[in-house]
């Protein structure tokens, strides 16, 4: 047992080590550049854990199968191999940060690929730029009306023109009496699943999503697109409001969750390990 743990612990840091000298898992002359760099100062951010997968559908991606360590200069440079029609996914892990990815058309890097040679004499210039906003998550928290009970029901407005203050990463909004809230906010705000709002009253603590015949809890009830609607209540209050607006629904100890694009995305990533959650090292 003592020589299985210590061979398991060589192996990591053997492969940490790897990732640091810029290891590959498969080599190849065509490259590319990812700079990633802090999305509020601007400024490039040192040994973040950039990943490079190939994209087999819209909505599915391979394990990733080259990675590297960014640079003082927030540069890391990922060896490639021809991408499909649906090009490639970077993903993007530092510490203090949020994961980020982004995708990249292949046509793109098929072209910055063909002209290597005349990178190779210039600075290193960002083929990709990865932005990474600080910790912690983006939240959306609705204060509700002093001892309300009943359905909560939201309209998300995103507005893609409008800035986000500098630093803000909690978003509140008031829920008038009769149980309407408008969530406006910039783009920023698809980031956070309806799923995973938050409810308060005034300045009291968060109400958990647990609820029993006492407890009075917050939880996401049925919705698609901009209109959701949620139940403040205790367990008997959830059953008898999810039969009146979703009667064709089976209700669960949990109820129904809502699946949007960013309702997968881990938060548990880990600084200093291979932490892509599809990471392939095959060499």
């Amino acid at each position: 047992m003592r020589n299985r743990r210590l061979a398991q612990r060589l192996f990591c840091l053997l492969l940490l080590l790897c990732l640091a000298v810029g290891c590959q898992t498969f080599q190849s002359d065509q490259t590319l550049t990812v700079l990633v760099r802090d999305a509020e100062t601007k400024q490039p951010i040192r040994t973040a854990e950039v990943y490079l997968c190939q994209r087999l559908k819209p909505d599915e991606v391979a394990p990733c199968r080259s990675a590297a360590f960014t640079q003082a200069d927030g540069i890391a440079q990922l060896y490639t191999e021809p991408g499909g029609e649906h090009g490639f996914q970077v993903q993007a892990v530092a510490q203090g940060y949020i994961p980020e990815s982004i995708d990249v058309p292949a046509a793109v890097i098929k072209k910055d690929a063909s002209s290597a040679s005349v990178q190779k004499a210039e600075p290193r210039a960002a083929d990709v730029t990865v932005e990474v906003y600080a910790a912690p998550d983006f939240s959306v928290e609705l204060v509700l009306p002093p001892g309300y009970r009943g359905l909560v029901k939201a309209e998300i407005q995103i507005q893609d023109n409008l800035a986000l203050p500098k630093g803000q990463r909690c978003f509140r909004f008031p829920v008038s009496a009769s149980g309407n809230v408008v969530v406006k906010g910039p783009s920023l705000l698809e980031r956070v699943s309806a799923r995973d709002f938050q409810a308060r009253y005034g300045d009291g603590p968060l109400l958990g999503t647990t609820m029993d015949a006492e407890k009075v809890g917050f939880r996401w009830l049925k919705g698609a697109g901009s209109q959701h609607i949620f139940v403040v209540g205790n367990q008997v209050d959830y059953e008898r409001l999810h039969r009146q607006v979703a009667p064709e629904e089976t209700v669960t100890a949990l109820g129904s969750v809502d699946d949007p694009k960013w309702a997968n995305r881990s938060r548990k990533y880990k600084y200093g390990h291979i932490t892509a959650k599809n990471y392939e090292n095959n060499k």
